[in-house]
């Protein structure tokens, strides 16, 4: 049985609730929202125990590589970075890098992650590792659901079934993100947040995804087979690459499989999309408001300001969300997560570049 595990991490999101900071050139997995490092460098460090988890493989775009590269060289990290040639959504991208995890070693064991999440107890999510790398190295695939904190409306949930070996259960099924009544009857019924990080012999995510789309799982091994070094990164072959089908991972192969199983974790996770959540886990003063840079409050309470220019005073406000860049000033209420989602989009018809490149270089 496997006894290590390759950590595969994707990193290609926009980020765009988190816009005027997170951009398409500079989305939110890499910026520093909550001290020295960035959400991709904690995510890098936290696979970095070589007592389990081997060399990481990372996915990203093109446009993202030298950003990954420099965040990489800052915390002494060494990676395989994937370059994909165009967006597949995380279903072709996970496969792309397993099947070069299966390269390594053809009864290699994969965690595959997001690198735009939060984890503050990182020894809960190690050992959340360690527990299911049996089941996964026997044919499971082990998704991390999130034991949760409140009836949260922005997260998919997992209803577990009955128990394989402790602490590993079915996956009963997978149910999208609910209104705030349904995710508090979901709370009461034991369902956990879906964290939307899995592991997995490679085998079986491969197998399970050629059941759903044998044409995307062909296309994709071929765009590994004509992959380009280009050190320190590989290119994906461009024309095969661009012919496999957007899909989610869940939608492909999680939510058909009958060999999902959960693990319920604490670790202090959140995926970071929305001002909510960044208020959520930053440092605040007595009156629940969070801030950087040069930001006054008077008669203000449970804001979160980042000013990158200039003084930006609050008078009587609650529960806002503002953002202040070189090229922007965004002014919201804190928890509308799925209003600045219209917003972005909305922007990117009226003003594409506002939502594209950052407005300088930037430590953030």
């Amino acid at each position: 049985m496997p006894d290590h595990i390759i950590p595969l991490v994707m990193c290609g999101g926009a980020g765009t609730r988190l816009w005027p900071l997170s951009r398409e050139a500079y989305p939110k997995q890499f910026l520093k929202l909550f001290g020295p490092r960035s959400m991709f460098q904690d995510t890098m460090l936290r696979v970095s125990h070589r007592d389990l988890f081997n060399k990481p493989i990372i996915v990203t775009g093109a446009a993202h590589r030298f950003l990954v590269m420099e965040q990489l060289a800052e915390i002494g990290v060494e990676a395989d970075i994937l370059l994909e040639p165009a967006r597949r959504d995380s279903g072709p991208a996970i496969v792309a890098g397993t099947l070069f995890a299966q390269r390594r070693d053809p009864n290699a064991v994969v965690l595959a992650l997001a690198s735009d999440h939060v984890v503050t107890d990182v020894e809960a999510f190690v050992a959340a590792c360690r527990d299911s790398l049996a089941a996964a190295a026997q044919g499971r695939i082990v998704t991390f659901g999130i034991q949760p904190t409140r009836p949260a409306t922005e997260y998919g949930y997992i209803s577990p079934g009955e128990t394989i070996d402790p602490p590993l259960r079915v996956v009963r099924r997978f149910v999208e993100k609910p209104d705030s009544a349904t995710a508090s009857s979901y709370i009461d019924n034991g369902y956990l947040w879906n964290s939307g990080n899995f592991i997995f012999r490679t085998e079986t995510l491969l197998e399970k995804y050629k059941a759903a789309d044998l044409a995307s799982i062909d296309a994709i091994a071929r765009a590994v087979t004509e992959a380009v070094a280009d050190p320190p990164f590989i290119r994906l072959g461009k024309e095969a690459f661009e012919t496999a089908t957007p899909i989610s991972i869940d939608y492909a192969v999680m939510e058909r499989t009958t060999r999902a199983a959960v693990v319920a974790v604490s670790c202090g996770w959140s995926d970071i999309g929305s001002w909510q959540a960044v208020w959520d886990f930053s440092v605040k003063n007595a009156d629940g408001n969070a801030a950087r840079g040069h930001v006054v409050f008077e008669n203000s309470h449970n804001c979160v300001v980042i000013s990158e220019r200039g003084i930006v005073a609050l008078n009587g406000v609650d529960d806002l969300a503002v953002i202040v860049t070189d090229d922007a000033i965004l002014v919201s209420r804190r928890s509308d997560s799925s209003g600045l989602k219209r917003l972005a989009s909305s922007l990117k018809t009226a003003a594409s570049p506002i939502t594209e490149s950052p407005p300088s270089p930037r430590d953030t």
